[in-house]
């Protein structure tokens, strides 16, 4: 099962666009910050990013799912693989900074719009 996941994880990064593997990076590298936040390890300079980041993980998927075409749950396995692949990396502030304006300035223009979010996935 897991090698099924992460080859399937591989054919869909190959599939998606440099900005679109760039905004997955970016999710990762805030889904990384977020869970050493919430066990108390990552760096007091870092931006909180726990509760904002989950907003901008479904925003930024499903822009990706629904620009590239691919399924929503090939587009969820490509973020969760890039995350554990963060998390072995050692942390970089200046681009966990980048990511977080990134992230900062789409969550306002998501709210200078008022866009419904996407809605949850469930487990089954």
């Amino acid at each position: 099962m897991m090698f099924f996941a992460i080859a399937l994880a591989a054919f869909t990064l190959s599939a998606l666009t440099d900005v679109h593997q760039g905004d997955i990076a970016c999710v990762a590298v805030l889904a990384t910050l977020a869970e050493k936040q919430r066990t108390g390890i990552a760096p007091a300079e870092a931006p909180d990013v726990r509760q904002s980041g989950k907003r901008w993980a479904g925003i930024v998927g499903n822009r990706v799912t629904t620009q590239s075409g691919q399924p929503r749950e090939l587009i969820a396995v490509a973020m969760a693989e890039a995350a554990k692949a963060e998390f072995q990396r050692p942390s970089d502030l200046a681009r966990t900074n980048a990511c977080a304006v990134q992230m900062t300035a789409e969550l306002a223009r998501a709210d200078s719009i008022d866009t419904a979010l996407p809605r949850p996935v469930t487990s089954k």
